[in-house]
């Protein structure tokens, strides 16, 4: 038999088994499904039987992807419709971004930028990294357009003129510096840091099963905003709100089913850990949701923390959103400690997430916009007029550089 045969051979008997046991799989969920139904005997059972599909669900895809997993799959199929999920050499989860696009931000961030120098407030775009430390680290096949992504925005930002952070190289200094390197003068010719660490400490800003970056990435990048504020001559009264050793660290363990492990389940992409940081100084804040009513105020825990997201593993609970719960269309955050910090609005996808609520540390007022949760019909420019920010921040990662519902106002 030929080599070409022998070897069609082995890959059609992979798919008959792949298939038989997804069959299997669907057969075993399909009569637990029927069992929880039946034995629905409540009052109103067949109400209560109908909520337990959703375990039924997450069963499945931990099942599924359980069988990826089997067959040592470095790319495993989402049950949803975004990419799917490929694992890097390392073990993290990924989704290879397929859009290539990046002129909704070209053009959302030109507008904020002509905005912001009308009403005579700063301006600052912060562009979060791409998972991938490099291109190299996916599977033979798989391509990512991210790195690209990234490295495009932030040519356009310095060709045209808008003021911006590049996030990749102030993590990289960090790690760096954690690595005992000297990074200043690494940078100092103009040079790259990307060869100049392991790759791990790259990755040891994120999580394993998730796109977003974790606390202590989104802390480094806060303290370099908050530097920007200060270069610009705002004053940032709070000086222990820039210095880690000021906070508790709290990490709870196997709480956080990210994003590609929601698509491929547990056994597939794995669970991480999450670190809760809490400043041990006096704190006096506020969360105002006006569209939803909601009000919490006190403390940083009291005003900012959601333990329910931290109860445990599940695919109800995202333990990236302990700070703030989820994504809202204008989150509120008041520092009534501080009453001549800077007045700031950010206009954000779910990465500004934790470095808004350390940011209010520093600062009198926040206003969080997030563009793909209001109604279209809204007067967002007429919103930030009469905020009369002091700054106006774009914060960003690379997922969301060719939507316009997030990108433009």
């Amino acid at each position: 038999m030929k080599f070409e045969e022998k070897l069609n051979r082995i890959r059609y008997n992979e798919k008959r088994v792949l298939a038989g046991l997804f069959l299997v799989i669907l057969f075993s969920l399909t009569a637990v499904n029927a069992v929880e139904f039946l034995l629905g005997n409540e009052e109103d059972g067949r109400r209560l039987g109908l909520e337990r599909l959703g375990t039924v669900e997450d069963t499945a895809i931990n099942a599924w992807g359980a069988v990826q997993c089997i067959l040592s799959k470095r790319v495993a199929y989402g049950n949803t419709v975004y990419e799917d999920v490929t694992l890097l050499d390392n073990g993290y989860a990924t989704m290879a971004d397929q859009a290539e696009s990046i002129e909704a931000a070209k053009e959302g961030s030109a507008r904020a930028y002509a905005l912001a120098r009308e009403i005579g407030a700063d301006f600052l775009y912060v562009q979060a990294p791409e998972k991938e430390y490099r291109k190299e680290d996916l599977p033979e096949g798989v391509y990512s357009f991210a790195p690209d992504k990234y490295e495009a925005m932030i040519a356009y930002l310095k060709e045209s003129g808008i003021p911006y952070l590049d996030t990749r190289e102030i993590l990289l200094r960090e790690a760096m510096a954690r690595a005992g390197t000297e990074a200043d003068a690494a940078l100092s010719e103009g040079g790259s840091a990307d060869e100049e660490i392991p790759d791990e400490l790259w990755y040891d800003y994120f999580y394993h099963t998730d796109h977003h970056w974790n606390t202590r990435a989104a802390f480094t990048v806060y303290g370099a905003i908050a530097r920007e504020l200060e270069n610009l001559g705002y004053p940032m009264s709070v000086a222990e709100a820039l210095d880690e050793s000021n906070y508790i660290q709290r990490n709870y363990e196997d709480v956080f089913l990210g994003t590609q492990g929601r698509m491929t389940g547990r056994y597939y992409a794995g669970l991480d850990d999450y670190e809760l940081w809490l400043p041990e100084f006096e704190t006096d804040l506020s969360m105002t949701v006006p569209s939803s009513g909601l009000y919490r105020e006190g403390s940083f825990e009291d005003a900012f923390v959601f333990y329910e997201n931290l109860d445990g593993y599940s695919f109800d609970h995202y333990a990236y959103y302990a700070y703030l719960n989820r994504d809202e269309d204008h989150i509120i955050l008041e520092n009534r400690l501080i009453t001549d910090g800077p007045r700031v609005v950010i206009i954000r996808d779910s990465e500004a997430v934790p470095v808004s609520v350390f940011l209010s540390l520093c600062c009198s007022r926040i206003d969080v916009l997030d563009l793909r949760y209001m109604s279209g019909d809204e007067d967002v420019e007429g919103l930030i007029r009469s905020l009369q920010p002091d700054i106006f921040l774009y914060i960003f990662g690379t997922g969301y550089l060719g939507n316009e519902n997030a990108m433009i106002f």
